[in-house]
Parts: structure tokens; C-alpha cells; sequence
């Protein structure tokens, strides 16, 4: 009877591990049979992990830097695009603000080389507020899975500003001459892809005379806020860069103020559209988006 109830307790201990074991083997079962999915997955989750960070690094090289060659928009071969205007005085990019000439001068090319070839990618920049298109490039596939999207904000401005004085100017009571303006550069290329305007914000002032380069344009009451488009014949235009030189000759009264911009706009930009609002950057939304072909 001992020995039958010393087997008794055997049977039982080995019913209760046999009932333990049963959902053990379900679940081994399970993951087994899901495992194929739980693999795709982890893979999914690093592809996606490094599509972020190339586009990530991808959107950070084109706000953050100016590219290499610095100035590669005047020869359209750039080795690494940026889009960051370059402050000559600083000596390095001004992160976050667009430069119009660079934007006009990109391809899609450029992007594919900071991106690389196994990806496909749609970048496009809008006007913050209103949402206005300012440029694109790549073609955006709503077909491709797993699109990561990044998202900045930039200032931009559709025109360049290539020489300026601001605050500067005020009413002495008397003729005075204003030598102090900044130059700037131009050669054959510049000369022939783009027109260059002078703008003119006044308060008070009725007449000046600006000079480039010895060349003397007379502005008076009836012109003097008008954009006026510069004879290119003033400008330099060798196939290396000069400086151009500028001064003003204008008198007022005290208390009056004048603020000066010569603008760079693209060949045959329609006149209308060359005005002080233009001139001055505002907030647009940049987007990048990016995945694996195929």
C-alpha cells in the first residue's frame, strides 16, 4: 500500500509537470511559428534606424554647411552640397538661412551624392504660414514603404542681397558723401545669368546719386523708390572676379534716414516681383523625405 501510494505521489507530480509543460510547448510553439515575422521586424526596425540618420545627416549637410567648394553654385560642381549662405566675414556658413543663388543652382544629382544611390528622396521647401512653393527637387513615391520624413526651418529670401547699408544713412543738413558701402564681385558668369537692381527705403531722403565703378546714377523725387535696374555695362566682367565698387552722394535734413541694397535677381525676373518685402528672409519649412528603393 506504501508502495502504491509512494507511485501515486509519482504519477501525480508527473501529470502536474506534464499540465506545467503544456503552455510552455504552446508558446515555443508560438514564437517559433513567429519568428520569421519577430526577424522582419527587428530587420525593418534597423533599416528604418538608419534611414533616419542618413536623413537626418542628409538635411543637416544641406542647412548647417555652404558645401565644398564653398561657392560650388558658380561652377554647378559641387563635391558635397550645401545650401547655408557663406558669411566672408565670419569666414563659414550662416546655419539656417538659405542662399537663393545655391537653391537656384541645385540638382538632383547633388542630393543623390549625400544621400546615396539606394535611396529615393523628395525634398521640398514651402513658405512658413501661407505654404507657398519655393523650390523642389526628387520625386515623391507614395508607393515606397517605410518614408521617414524630417522636417527644418530656414529663413530664405528669393532675391540676394549683394551689397547694403542699413542704419547708416542720416539726415547731416548737408551734402555728404557715403564711401563705406560694400563692394561686390562679378565676372562673365555673374554678368550673364543675372541682373542687378538697386532698392532704395527712404525716410525723408528725395534725391542721391549713386556711383559703381565711376558710372553715376542720379536718383530724385520721382524715382527714387522705384527699383532701377543697373546697366550691366557698369559691372566687371572678365572671366575672374573683381570687386565692383559703390558710393553715395546724398543730402537731407536731420533726423532723416535712407536705407540702400543692390539686389541680385535671375535674368528676366519680372520687375514687380523686385521689391523690399523680397529682399528680407522669412521662415520657410523644409522637407526631406527619404527611403530604400526597390
Amino acid at each position: 500500500m506504501g508502495f502504491l501510494d509512494d507511485d501515486s505521489k509519482g504519477f501525480i507530480i508527473s501529470l502536474d509537470l506534464l499540465i506545467a509543460l503544456i503552455p510552455l510547448t504552446i508558446m515555443i510553439g508560438m514564437v517559433a511559428a513567429d519568428m520569421g515575422n519577430i526577424m522582419f521586424q527587428m530587420e525593418d526596425t534597423i533599416f528604418r534606424s538608419s534611414t533616419d540618420r542618413v536623413a537626418v545627416d542628409a538635411i543637416n549637410t544641406l542647412l548647417e554647411t555652404s558645401g565644398t567648394p564653398i561657392k560650388w553654385e558658380d561652377t554647378g560642381n559641387a563635391q558635397i552640397v550645401g545650401l547655408a549662405k557663406y558669411d566672408s566675414d565670419k569666414m563659414g556658413p550662416t546655419e539656417g538661412t538659405i542662399s537663393s543663388r545655391k537653391l537656384a543652382a541645385l540638382k538632383e544629382s547633388d542630393i543623390e551624392k549625400i544621400v546615396g544611390d539606394q535611396y529615393g528622396f523628395f525634398l521640398n521647401i514651402t513658405r512658413k504660414g501661407d505654404g507657398a512653393f519655393i523650390n523642389s527637387s526628387g520625386t515623391y513615391d507614395s508607393n515606397a514603404k517605410d518614408i521617414v520624413k524630417i522636417e527644418r526651418v530656414a529663413l530664405y529670401s528669393p532675391f540676394e542681397v549683394v551689397s547694403k547699408s542699413e542704419g547708416q544713412i542720416r539726415g547731416a543738413g548737408a551734402v555728404r558723401p557715403y564711401t563705406d558701402i560694400p563692394s561686390f564681385v562679378t565676372n562673365n558668369y555673374y554678368t550673364q545669368t543675372f541682373d542687378y537692381y538697386i532698392l532704395i527705403e527712404t525716410g525723408g531722403y528725395t534725391s542721391a546719386n549713386v556711383t559703381i565703378n565711376n558710372n553715376t546714377i542720379v536718383f530724385d523725387s520721382s524715382n527714387i523708390t522705384t527699383p532701377h535696374k543697373i546697366n550691366s555695362t557698369f559691372f566687371y566682367s572678365d572671366p575672374e572676379f573683381n570687386n565692383n565698387t559703390v558710393s553715395i552722394m546724398a543730402e537731407s535734413v536731420p533726423l532723416n534716414w535712407m536705407n540702400f541694397y543692390i539686389v541680385e535677381v535671375p535674368k528676366n525676373t519680372p520687375e514687380r516681383l523686385i521689391n523690399l518685402d523680397n529682399i528680407k528672409p522669412k521662415v520657410c519649412v523644409v522637407d526631406l523625405y527619404l527611403w530604400i528603393k526597390g
